[in-house]
């Protein structure tokens, strides 16, 4: 599978219906004078939530909150990824997709599909050991950890013979060949230079994306000898910081909470007892990828880790995660020493479902931890001084107020003392901190002109973006995108160079690219306005281009990559997620009809606001490379970067203000 042309991926969407496609899978009626409604097939309900708007080519659950367009419908409910869905919609109207034909494209995707095939015929082999003779010993060990020949079928768990070559064997019998299974890490040279097995006398837990998709494998030792679990190495189709243990099992749960736990055995011991939606990273900790995975597919995460310092410290690390990408996570706090399989076994279901009902909050969580550190091991009491100290430190990081306010009665009561008294000793340790920060933001700029010429906008919310309105403006009428600006220019009595300049940034041009932030929302501008251009830009294009870049992320390898290049991968896959939930969360608006004139008007607005908001940005690059200058006596350079941001500063208020 090459990589699809947008011209295949465009006439795929004109040739499937929403209607259509989605009446296939739900019962529509119309309710409205826009929208068809019907049960939604993603979550639970009887009373009809899930509407599709034909005129836009759209869907949205007003319960589940998913939405999208043909294609997004047809990945979230076959369980496909972009380029697969593609190919479904593409077979069901008998379109013939064009495909890249790039050499070392096909390259790749010919090994992914050698490396796929060796790694299913694996998964198999392993099932059957597991239930075969060789696997009496993995058969007992999973028997005492409570699981049965059903969850065994559920996680497709196997066993990885006490043999050296056994698998290489059988796979070579299947007429895989040593290069496949080296690649997909099945396989490894001994000592004496010949393959064996990389799996040996291990419960087998197989690693399966949400199009069944067998990745690689985690493998828990039998014996005490080498490490206690050990995961397919790094391969063209696997990379363990980015996917998730019982993730196509928990989505059948249909919840908008996803359960993180620590390892294998506690995804399958939580199923057992009847909690579907738990996931688990691949025997790490949770990585910023996997977040995403989360927050693409849930509302909220919580986290069930094990109750020793080391899960706690990683539940906090976690949460962090999750907070730096804006998703709700909480803590389920289980009794001290204690992790999930264990409390189950001991509590049963139902204690279980109680506190993932009744989660903590991150100050909760702390002063809770801090409560149970604090007490005397051998009569129980609470040290004061001890607590006091952390608790204060606690409420003092606690950005909400009315929280704050909350906890601080909670600690007066444990300390014996009143709730003011609490107040002013954190209003003081605040203002410890505010003094700190600001000693730490008064650094001298540092760096090279080049660092600060390439520095980027600082992060947005999509939701609240200008950027983001003018694109579904333009989506919804793309005519527009041809509009010109009317600039009032004064060349009477103004500086010659400040004129030139003006005129040379041409500030009445239609909508640009350049116009929008740097990253994601500029690729994505520039493929919505060639659309624009060929007259193929609709309310479905925009989510679809939207695809395609995830899709694109997907495929580059980005695992790789340090540093910088790292984190602005990073920050493309956080602007692609923003723009992503605010589209969505646009669906949920009702659709207004709006007369052309204030349709153009309101486009007027958006697109000086991007444009001046863009040149405003430039200006404070300008400033910050005179600041840069000026620190080191660089008198000319500082005095040409000072006339440059007087330009941008010119150029943004004409954009603002010329009518």
């Amino acid at each position: 599978m090459g990589r699809i042309s947008r011209e295949s991926i465009d006439q795929v969407i004109a040739a499937n219906d929403i209607v259509d496609v989605v009446s296939s899978y739900v019962d529509l009626d119309k309710k409205s004078s826009h929208n068809l409604f019907g049960l939604c097939p993603f979550h639970t309900e009887k009373t009809p939530s899930f509407s599709v708007t034909p005129l836009k080519q759209i869907y949205y659950c007003f319960g589940c909150h998913k939405g999208g367009n043909v294609i997004s419908f047809i990945q979230e409910i076959e369980h496909l990824n972009f380029p697969e869905a593609i190919h479904f919609l593409a077979k069901r109207v008998g379109i013939e997709i064009e495909e890249d034909e790039d050499e070392r494209w096909q390259h790749k995707r010919e090994e992914q599909k050698l490396i796929y095939h060796a790694l299913l015929e694996t998964a198999g082999f392993f099932h059957k050991s597991l239930i075969g003779d060789a696997g009496e010993a993995a058969r007992s060990y999973l028997t005492r950890r409570g699981t049965t020949i059903s969850d065994w079928r559920k996680f497709g768990l196997g066993y990885a013979p006490n043999q050296w070559d056994a698998l290489y064997q059988y796979l070579a019998s299947k007429d895989v060949t040593d290069a496949a299974m080296l690649k997909a890490g099945l396989i490894t040279r001994s000592s004496r230079d010949n393959w064996i097995d990389f799996f040996r006398n291990r419960v087998i837990f197989p690693i399966i994306d949400l199009s069944g998709n067998v990745l690689g494998f985690g493998g828990r030792a039998l014996q005490d000898q080498g490490a206690k679990y050990i995961n397919t190495m790094e391969t063209a189709v696997f990379h363990k910081g980015s996917y998730l243990f019982g993730l196509p099992q928990a989505l059948k749960a249909r919840s908008d909470q996803l359960i993180i736990v620590e390892g294998y055995m506690d995804v399958i011991a939580l199923s057992k007892a009847g909690f579907d939606n738990v996931v688990a990273p691949l025997g790490t900790a949770l990585t910023l990828q996997q977040a995403r995975l989360v927050q693409r597919h849930s509302k909220e995460a919580l986290l069930l880790f094990d109750s020793d310092n080391a899960g706690e410290n990683a539940a906090m690390r976690t949460f962090e995660i999750f907070s730096d990408i804006g998703m709700k996570a909480s803590f389920v706090l289980l009794p001290e020493g204690q992790d999930p399989d264990d409390y189950i076994r001991d509590k049963g279901a139902e204690r279980m479902a109680s506190l993932i009902d009744n989660p903590y909050d991150r100050s909760s969580y702390r002063l809770t931890l801090a409560e149970r550190k604090a007490r005397d091991p051998e009569s129980g009491s609470l040290r004061l001084l001890e607590y006091q100290d952390v608790a204060l430190d606690i409420l003092t990081e606690e950005e909400n107020i009315v929280l704050a306010e909350l906890y601080s009665d909670r600690v007066a009561r444990k300390l014996g003392t009143s709730t003011e008294r609490i107040t002013q000793e954190v209003d003081r340790r605040r203002g410890r901190l505010q003094t700190d920060k600001k000693s730490q933001v008064a650094d001298a700029v540092s760096g090279t002109p080049t660092d600060v010429l390439t520095m980027r906008r600082p992060r947005f919310r999509a939701e609240s973006s200008n950027d983001l309105r003018l694109l579904r403006l333009l989506a919804e009428a793309p005519d527009l995108y041809k509009r010109k600006l009317d600039i009032q220019y004064a060349d009477k009595g103004r500086d010659p160079f400040l004129v030139e300049s003006l005129r040379g940034l041409d500030l009445t041009a239609p909508v640009r690219a350049s116009d929008c932030h740097a990253g994601a929302f500029r690729e994505l501008a520039g493929l919505l306005l060639s659309d624009a251009e060929a007259g193929t830009l609709t309310v479905a294009t925009l989510l679809s281009r939207l695809q395609q870049l995830e899709a694109q992320l997907d495929e580059n390898d980005t695992s790789s990559n340090e540093g910088k290049e790292k984190h602005k991968a990073e920050e493309f896959q956080d602007d692609l997620n923003q723009i992503r939930e605010s589209l969505l969360q646009n669906m949920s608006s009702p659709g207004q009809d709006v007369t052309p004139h204030l349709r153009d008007k309101s486009y007027d607005q958006l697109f000086r606001a991007v444009r001046s908001e863009q040149l405003s940005w430039e200006r404070d690059k300008k400033l910050a490379l005179f600041n840069y200058y000026n620190e080191r006596h660089e008198a000319d350079k500082a005095e040409q970067a000072k006339r440059e941001a007087s330009v941008f500063t010119q150029a943004a208020a004409l954009v603002r203000h010329s009518r």
